[in-house]
């Protein structure tokens, strides 16, 4: 895909609230047919899915720890989770790792979700979960030891303007986790140009991109030590039916219309996401990629001390 001529994403005039309002309506949705942790699973290369979702919940946990270990994430930091879901990660990192967690989504329903859960497991006092925009103003300067997002950037327009902004958020030494879904480097011809238009489209995303974009783009906005992996092949079996249930709801396609009728017609982009997906990993032309990387110390030559 050429900078020059990318396919047309999900254009609206207030982008922010159409993803707030889309995880608004499907926060049930996912919760019952994907799990309450909204993101892929992760598996060693050979290994699929158990049967009927068996193992969601350990898949999920584990790219969540992948990317703690990529990463180096220690103990104790102060987090900030940019598009935390139903707060699975902030959980993780503050009952594993004792680290005192600020969630920030675009979906109050999430926001509810996530405060529910972190009362249920005991750990309200190492987390808070707001609705907020990170490219929105309001982010201390130097705050946070980590800045994590898992899986949210693919939602935000400008993603220079999200490094430079975690950048900011960061201390000297602090360190930025992410991992995002991506598109293949290079040029697509016009089947892969419209399988990732109907993505854009059913998934609410502005765009896509490279995982070497953005890598260069965390290195354009001052940080260091930027490294990336390709995930792809680990997290591919998320879009299996084994183990994202999307295709398979009780009551089937009356269900579904049902939904669309309570809701609006656009909940059923949640349904249409999973074959989308599983064509574009199956292709290479949709990716999984983590990135880790430093906010350099003043007068450091680039060098973290």
């Amino acid at each position: 895909m050429s900078a020059q001529t990318p396919p047309p994403g999900f254009v609206t005039a207030d982008l922010g609230q159409a993803v707030g309002g889309y995880y608004d309506r499907t926060a049930d949705l996912y919760a019952q047919l994907w799990g309450d942790d909204i993101h892929l699973g992760f598996w060693d290369e050979g290994e699929r899915p158990g049967a009927g979702g068996a193992d969601r919940h350990a898949a999920t946990e584990r790219l969540i720890r992948e990317l703690v270990e990529f990463a180096g994430i220690a103990p104790g930091s102060r987090v900030l989770d940019v598009g935390c879901g139903h707060g699975g990660p902030a959980l993780y990192l503050a009952g594993r790792l004792g680290c005192a967690v600020d969630g920030i989504t675009l979906s109050a329903e999430q926001v509810s979700r996530a405060t529910a859960r972190a009362a249920q497991t005991g750990l309200s006092a190492r987390t808070a979960f707001r609705v907020a925009d990170v490219l929105g103003g309001g982010l201390a300067e130097g705050a946070y030891d980590v800045v994590w997002a898992m899986e949210s950037l693919m939602h935000i327009a400008d993603r220079p303007a999200f490094f430079a902004t975690a950048l900011r958020a960061l201390r000297p030494g602090g360190v930025l986790a992410l991992n995002t879904w991506a598109v293949r480097e290079g040029a697509l011809d016009a089947a892969e140009t419209d399988l990732v238009r109907r993505i854009l489209h059913s998934q609410v995303l502005p765009s896509l991109d490279s995982i070497e974009a953005h890598q260069r783009m965390a290195e354009a906005a001052g940080f260091t030590l930027v490294r990336t992996a390709d995930w792809s092949t680990q997290t591919a079996g998320s879009w299996d039916p084994e183990f994202a249930l999307l295709e398979q709801p009780e009551g089937g396609r009356e269900y579904m219309m049902e939904l669309a009728r309570e809701r609006g017609a656009d909940v059923l982009r949640f349904f249409a996401a999973v074959p989308l997906m599983r064509k574009g990993f199956a292709t290479g032309v949709i990716t999984c990629g983590a990135l880790a990387a430093v906010k350099p110390a003043p007068g450091a030559g680039g060098e973290v001390a």
